[in-house]
């Protein structure tokens, strides 16, 4: 019965351990996205890396573009347009706002298709 006590209460201790270990979105690397751009990439990365993104711009961009992680490394919040990947445009379109020096990743793959200056109404963004 102790075995099982000290077992149940590594569990969690280990779970922590790994949880504290793992990167915030404030924490992810620009990657090779230049300074006032910002970046979405097609493919899963971690880390610094040499992919070129499917989208590099320096203001506001339409088109449609394969995304899996993005950064902003611009000086203002963006808003992103995007919809799931396998839907083909087909699907419902979302809307994020994007903090200026953040990123993060799609858990699945998206089609970017307009990036835009975030028009500031007091509310923070959600990345």
């Amino acid at each position: 019965m102790r075995l099982r006590a000290i077992t149940l209460a590594a569990i969690p201790a280990a779970f922590l351990g790994v949880m504290a270990s793992a990167p915030s979105a404030s924490a992810w690397s620009a990657g090779n996205c230049a300074t006032g751009t910002f970046c979405v990439w097609p493919e899963y990365w971690y880390g610094d890396t040499d992919m070129p993104p499917s989208v590099a711009t320096e203001g506001e961009w339409s088109g449609s573009a394969r995304g899996h992680i993005f950064y902003n490394n611009t000086s203002r919040d963006m808003t992103m347009t995007y919809s799931l990947a396998k839907d083909e445009g087909e699907g419902a379109s979302y809307t994020a706002c994007v903090s200026r020096g953040q990123g993060t990743y799609f858990t699945m793959p998206m089609t970017v298709t307009d990036l835009s200056w975030r028009v500031d109404d007091g509310t923070p963004c959600r990345w």
